[in-house]
């Protein structure tokens, strides 16, 4: 199953060395979220992280970035979408220029999960589980959830209210991974947190990409 962390959206105290710490530990996918970041602030951040770890970073703004630091992909937001001929123009340049370019996005409904279009390495589903800070329930029933990974052919990752507590209910339930972001950044101890989703990982002997 893949495993990706979202950054936090502001800037947190350690955070790079947390996620350096992570990527030691087998961290393969980082989504970096920096929505506010202007495109300086955000080339000044990537470039503090060793360039060996660029190729599995995946970039929320700032697009253009990508090439210049080689980047793993980029996510394409709802405002992205909105745009959708020049998204699709920059996307179709990019992957002319780099072939294994990842593009992503978060789909919020059954139905798009089912409708298959393409153009995504893979797709995050949300809300999955009930939220760690209360702040919202899942969004879908598990029957309807295992009917609808059975049929898709995208390759699906849970996100919402996900923590090492739900790794084995969304292996069960059919997802190919998982994005986590609170179950990692809102803890006490964010290495030792990823070093427990990997142990769950090992317990219940499934892969971790």
């Amino acid at each position: 199953m893949k495993v990706i962390l979202i950054s936090p959206s502001d800037k947190k105290e350690s955070e790079i060395p947390f996620l350096l710490n992570m990527f030691e530990q087998g961290l393969q996918t980082y989504h970096l979220r920096k929505t506010k970041y202007s495109t300086r602030q955000l080339r000044n951040f990537i470039g503090e992280i060793p360039e060996k770890y660029h190729p599995r970073i995946v970039i929320h703004t700032h697009h253009e970035l990508v090439m210049k630091f080689n980047l793993k992909g980029v996510y394409i937001s709802r405002s992205h979408k909105k745009r959708k001929l020049r998204t699709a123009l920059r996307m179709f340049w990019f992957r002319l220029r780099k072939r294994k370019l990842a593009l992503s996005c978060t789909f919020r409904s059954i139905e798009d999960i089912l409708d298959y279009k393409p153009k995504y390495d893979y797709v995050l589903l949300s809300p999955v589980f009930d939220s760690l800070s209360g702040n919202f329930q899942a969004g879908f029933s598990e029957q309807n959830l295992r009917n609808a990974l059975r049929q898709t052919k995208y390759t699906v990752l849970a996100r919402g209210g996900v923590s090492v507590d739900t790794i084995q209910k969304a292996y069960e339930l059919g997802f190919n991974g998982l994005a986590f972001y609170s179950g990692i950044w809102k803890t006490k101890y964010p290495v030792e947190e990823f070093k427990k989703v990997k142990e769950k990982f090992n317990e219940l002997k499934i892969p971790m990409e």
